[in-house]
């Protein structure tokens, strides 16, 4: 596989993806098995764990930073979700060792008033939830976000990454203690972000209903080809789309900011769905195709992972959306997973390393590795979690069965089916498509009525059901015509 990817990604993505998709156990325009997504979300995550399998640490990543820094807590968001999938034990010991060895607190402790040290909070917040005996995985988070009750200024609030970083872990605080407190000081962060940061009212652009990172990219940016364009990085607007997910998650309907943080995400998804590439990725800049043009993992997976939980929460329509989903999760794991037998068997390719723009850790390519490995897993995993959670494939949970009559009398066969959205349905007698006619009715139902059956009519009668997601054949049934 791997020298697959290194010939022909060279070319196109989309020129090549649909091929690669059938070797991976996908098909293209389908989604895959669940066994499959739980397989791909484990490979990549045993190759991380395999990498670095010393849990926590004092300075061990790039920069001499400790592993409770945002890219290691975005990583155990996604751990957490595929252990919630699979109960591995080995998931969660990770993460508690992760948890154990900072004590459970934040980079610089209690009074911390970076945003992006909050990160580690919404898993140490999980890790409690899981084991509420264990009140000390807890007592830190709750404190910090005591001291930014009382303390923290909402001008330290400059970048859009900010929203991930911090606002799920007052979310999750209000919704474990039911202190609105913690509500109402993340809405104040939300809005200072969307609408009073910034010479043009917020980050947020009102009209293209996308982020942009800071103030610095809001106008005069130059795209790599030269020329002036919006500048809408992909990364930061993944950062947006999941905080707006996992907040709402969590959050009842009935706070009084939800429907806010509904229409934003509905507004982002609307326009995320209109920038997907064709091949399923979405590219660095969302203003610019052409601004570093390639497939981009991190993004695409925030994407694919907002996408997927809009629709299972009911928050998307299916109809609209699923095929973004079922494309964009075909392309991380086919187009960007590597299958292979090796040291990289489970690596993540075009991951664009850390930064605040296109430009940051370029080239991205298949085989770069960008300076941290964890925060794209995470989202990669997080994405896995809710396209698993889709139960969209038709499956017959009821067979037709077999039937002899004597010429002359009528039969009928049915089948039950479930998917979302609801499959469609195609008769077929050894393997030919039937349609209604004279002595036949329901040919594109769960019910197929043959009248005034004739010996020509005997044969083995199988259905394909269909939706958005994929297909299933029931099996055959016999039909005896005496």
């Amino acid at each position: 596989m791997t020298m697959l990817f290194k010939r022909l990604f060279s070319l196109p993505v989309w020129l090549v993806l649909a091929g690669l998709l059938a070797s991976t156990g996908a098909r293209a325009g389908f989604l895959p098995t669940r066994e499959q997504i739980r397989s791909d979300m484990e490979l990549a995550n045993r190759y991380f764990t395999n990498k670095w399998p010393t849990a926590g640490c004092t300075n061990c990543l790039p920069g001499n930073r400790p592993s409770n820094v945002w890219t290691r807590g975005t990583y155990f968001e996604g751990a957490l979700a595929l252990y919630r999938i699979n109960h591995a034990p080995e998931i969660y010991d990770y993460a508690v060792r992760w948890g154990t060895f900072h004590d459970w607190a934040l980079r610089y402790g209690d009074t911390d008033i970076d945003p992006n040290s909050q990160c580690a909070l919404q898993s140490y917040i999980e890790l409690y939830q899981f084991d509420p005996a264990r009140t000390n995985r807890l007592m830190h988070a709750i404190s910090n976000a005591n001291y930014w009750l009382r303390n923290t200024n909402l001008n330290r609030l400059t970048f859009v990454d900010t929203l991930h970083m911090s606002m799920p872990m007052f979310a999750k605080l209000a919704a474990l203690t039911g202190n609105t407190n913690y509500a109402e000081r993340m809405y104040a962060c939300f809005d200072y972000i969307k609408s009073v940061h910034g010479r043009s009212n917020g980050l947020y652009n009102a009209t293209d209903h996308l982020w942009w990172r800071d103030t610095n990219f809001m106008a005069g940016y130059r795209a790599s080809d030269g020329t002036t364009q919006k500048c809408y990085w992909s990364r930061g607007n993944g950062w947006a789309f999941v905080a707006l997910a996992r907040v709402m998650d969590v959050l009842p309907p009935t706070d009084p900011h939800y429907a806010v943080y509904r229409q934003t995400f509905q507004q982002m998804a609307a326009a995320l769905k209109a920038v997907q590439r064709p091949d399923g990725f979405w590219n660095v800049n969302l203003g610019c195709a052409n601004d570093y043009p390639g497939p981009e993992t991190s993004g695409t997976a925030m994407f694919t992972y907002g996408l997927a939980w809009g629709i299972n929460k009911g928050c998307l329509d299916i109809h609209a959306y699923l095929p973004s989903v079922i494309n964009g999760w075909n392309a991380l794991a086919a187009g960007a997973l590597h299958h292979e037998a090796g040291a990289n068997d489970g690596f993540l390719g075009y991951v664009q390393g850390t930064g605040d723009q296109p430009a940051s850790g370029q080239p991205v390519t298949y085989n770069s590795v960008p300076d941290f490995e964890d925060y794209a897993l995470g989202a990669f995993l997080l994405a896995g979690s809710q396209v698993y959670a889709l139960d969209a494939l038709p499956v017959i949970i009821q067979q037709p069965a077999g039937e002899t009559v004597n010429a002359g009398q009528m039969v009928t066969f049915n089948v039950v089916a479930t998917g979302a959205p609801a499959p469609v349905f195609q008769w077929r007698r050894d393997g030919t498509n039937l349609s209604n006619g004279d002595r036949v009715s329901g040919a594109a139902t769960s019910s197929l009525t043959l009248t005034k059956v004739r010996i020509v009519d005997a044969g083995n009668y199988t259905v394909m059901a269909t939706n958005l997601a994929g297909m299933a054949t029931s099996s055959k049934a016999a039909l005896d015509v005496n």
